[in-house]
């Protein structure tokens, strides 16, 4: 089995190049209530350099939460190296602490932290295809490969944190596929067709051990919903039939099973929308302006009744807004950049502590791979 290496935080390296950040699911993590701010709202309490803890140019992966504990960061450099660091606050201010070195993954990874703190990466490897890589924190790694090269995957852990189901798109422009991977034996336990065809860009659990999926299908963006058993429920929605185009982008699913996604709903990426599904219909909708430089990530408040989403453009601040689902409308928000950023991913901090965003600022130290702490 190969092993990955422990390392110690080093000196800052700036990135080469703009921060890319990809949409993840968040699988139902719970953020933050609101927090009381000078304004009396939430702020953000400090900014922390990733690429520190890894002592060179990095490009930020993916964001994850941990059940009882910190967010944790993927961050690789491209080509041989990989680091998992933990975020967090301490007594002066965030901190980012490198737990692991990993082998090289692929641009695609995603990371989910499992209940007894293992790490997993899913990743296309460039010699064995899309795999995943588990780490337990001794550093001693499995790798489960299924043998396929996808274009486009994500993932979503079950409750009861025993299966990966993964949803791959394959090039040979076949239907997409949702696979159920046993991670206790690493055995593929189910296999089905997405439906309807499309490329699935975020994956959710729901309540009833069901799937939500994102599909991208010719320029629309649908939700679907499947059972335990991997089949469809019900019919696919529209989470934008009036919009000219529809891309969907993130994902999370309340305690009683509402949906709530985002999604880009101009040519060019500006617009967006948060939308609520319930009983298969849209529920409510609320407009995002000035988002094109944010992957439209999505964490729920604990009692399911706000939303946290980063939203930036170039001509427009990096901030990160709450909207009260109920009512439809922003109720918050809190500035990240003090100009123009690319945000990426959020996360819960522990114990209801606040929120972990990610991303990079534009300014003229040139961007970095940055953690933002917001309470």
């Amino acid at each position: 089995m190969p092993r990955v290496r422990r390392t110690a935080a080093v000196t800052s390296v700036a990135v080469a190049a703009v921060l890319t950040a990809a949409a993840c699911t968040s699988d139902g993590n719970a953020g933050p209530a609101p927090r009381t701010g000078a304004d009396g709202g939430p702020a953000l309490l400090g900014t922390v350099d990733l690429d520190a803890a890894v002592g060179e140019d990095a490009q930020l992966l993916d964001l994850a939460a941990t059940p009882g504990g910190d967010p944790v960061a993927l961050l690789g450099d491209g080509g041989t190296r990989a680091w998992l660091v933990a975020v967090g606050s301490g007594e002066d201010g965030p901190t980012a602490t490198t737990l692991l070195e990993l082998p090289a993954v692929g641009d695609d990874a995603g990371l989910t932290v499992l209940a007894d703190g293992s790490f997993l990466v899913a990743n296309t490897s460039p010699t064995t295809g899309y795999q995943l890589l588990t780490v337990p924190p001794d550093g001693r790694a499995t790798v489960t490969a299924l043998g396929l090269r996808p274009e486009r995957a994500a993932t979503a852990l079950s409750s009861d944190g025993r299966t990966l189901h993964v949803a791959l798109t394959l090039p040979d422009a076949g239907p997409a596929q949702l696979i159920a991977v046993d991670l206790f034996s690493g055995v593929v336990s189910r296999t089905a067709p997405v439906v309807p065809e499309g490329t699935v860009t975020a994956l959710a659990t729901r309540p009833d051990g069901g799937l939500a999926a994102l599909v991208d299908s010719g320029g629309r963006a649908l939700l679907a919903t499947y059972g335990a058993d991997l089949r469809p429920v019900g019919g696919p929605v529209d989470l934008a039939p009036d919009a000219p185009v529809g891309v969907p982008a993130g994902l999370d699913v309340t305690a009683d099973g509402t949906v709530v996604a985002t999604v880009h709903v101009s040519d060019g990426r500006r617009l967006g929308r948060l939308v609520t599904v319930v009983d298969g219909a849209v529920a409510t909708s609320v407009e995002l302006d000035g988002v094109g430089d944010s992957a439209l990530d999505v964490v729920l408040s604990p009692d399911g009744g706000s939303a946290w989403v980063p939203q930036a453009d170039l001509s427009y601040p990096a901030e990160l807004i709450a909207v009260d689902l109920a009512a439809g409308q922003r109720v918050s928000a809190v500035s990240l950049c003090a100009g123009a950023g690319v945000l990426g991913d959020v996360a819960p901090l522990d114990g209801d502590a606040g929120l972990v965003v990610t991303g990079s600022c534009v300014d003229g130290d040139g961007p970095q791979a940055t953690a933002f702490l917001v309470g």
